[in-house]
């Protein structure tokens, strides 16, 4: 039954991934916890995770802005590292804290704009790669990446900002979490905290994150570009919804 359950979570959040190209850490985590533990979701979450993606990258793989790319990770990965040291030392509630609530008015914000006038949502037609924001996005992203592992809003954002709309604002964020999400999975090994006893889970999934994520192209075309927009800005504010009242809860008991 444990196989079943957590195997048609996966399937459906691959699928949300594969349409929209995040979310399925969201979806999968607080289904799967009940079943196998935080810890443990957590660390297949995040190596299922870079199946998904490396899958999105070679899906759009032309449209990659390699000036993006390399601008956001020359901090990203530094910024990663660094944060991973932090985390020893800060009550990282704070900042799961304070972000979800920038994000809750981030993304309300954003919504409210469209519902008033739905005809009058920017979406850009030009890429802008130089713009300074990308640098300050990657510390920022790769910093909370290490301290909480939540920080996909900023990358959100910051595509937006720049122009990546739909396939390739898929894209760039694919390229952009294979590489940190990797970077981070030999640790999961030489701690010793991979867990073993739900290989046989961990081996299943592949196939369904195969099938469900090869869905979720299909459709993806399908959205129009302004209502993927607004798909973005719904799911960010069930990120920031879910950073908000854990991170809360976790503080609140602390007093």
């Amino acid at each position: 039954m444990i196989i079943y359950l957590s195997l048609i979570a996966i399937f459906f959040s691959s699928m949300v991934y594969g349409i929209i190209g995040f979310g399925d850490a969201l979806i999968l985590i607080p289904i799967i916890t009940p079943i196998i533990g935080i810890r443990n979701a957590v660390i297949l979450v995040n190596i299922w995770g870079t199946f998904p993606a490396l899958l999105n990258f070679i899906k759009y793989r032309k449209l990659l802005d390699k000036g993006y790319f390399f601008r956001f990770l020359s901090l990203g990965i530094p910024a990663t590292i660094l944060g991973t040291f932090l985390i020893i030392n800060i009550r990282v509630e704070w900042i799961e804290l304070i972000l979800g609530c920038f994000i809750f008015l981030y993304s309300s914000l954003k919504l409210i704009n469209y519902f008033k006038n739905p005809d009058t949502i920017e979406i850009k037609n030009q890429l802008n790669t130089t713009h300074p924001l990308i640098f300050l996005g990657g510390f920022s992203y790769g910093l909370l990446t290490g301290l909480i592992s939540a920080a996909g809003p900023i990358n959100v954002a910051l595509l937006e900002k720049t122009g990546h709309y739909r396939e390739s604002f898929i894209e760039n964020f694919a390229a952009i979490g294979t590489v940190l999400a990797i970077s981070r999975i030999p640790f999961y090994f030489t701690e010793n905290i991979f867990p073993y006893e739900l290989f046989l889970v961990f081996l299943l999934a592949f196939p369904i994150i195969f099938l469900g994520t090869k869905l979720g192209h299909k459709i993806t075309p399908k959205i129009p570009v302004k209502k993927f927009q607004i798909i973005i800005f719904f799911f960010l504010l069930g990120i920031s919804l879910k950073s908000i009242i854990t991170s809360s809860i976790i503080l609140l008991s602390l007093y």
